[in-house]
């Protein structure tokens, strides 16, 4: 078994900082084990596979390539934790949190 999942550095890290290896499963209509034979590196990822991760994930390609030089692509822990906790919210419920944010920005801001 050759193992290529140093070609996808980050590819398992979005993809656990947003859901489980069967919710993707789900959402992009494989099997939970096509993923895990993916992210163990026993089968090369097709790029189709990895650009649905990267935005579903709200990642770029680069970034789980290990590409991006660009700070806005690479997410610290905390910010990957918010995110994770951020996708497994309703659409209503994550309306309410991006006002919310945006008022404490406003907030910040006055009182800067």
């Amino acid at each position: 078994m050759h193992n290529y999942l140093y070609l996808y550095p980050n590819l398992v890290k979005v993809r656990k900082a947003v859901c489980t290896q069967n919710e993707l499963a789900a959402q992009l209509g494989i099997s939970q084990q096509e993923i895990s034979r993916y992210e163990r590196g026993e089968v090369k990822a097709p790029i189709n596979y990895i650009s649905d991760v990267a935005e579903f994930c709200n990642v770029s390609v680069d970034y789980i390539l290990g590409l991006s030089r660009n700070y806005s692509d690479k997410l610290s822990s905390e910010e990957f934790e918010l995110l994770k906790i951020f996708n497994k919210l309703s659409s209503e419920n994550k309306l309410k949190i991006t006002e919310r944010c945006e008022t404490l920005l406003e907030l910040q801001h006055n009182h800067e």
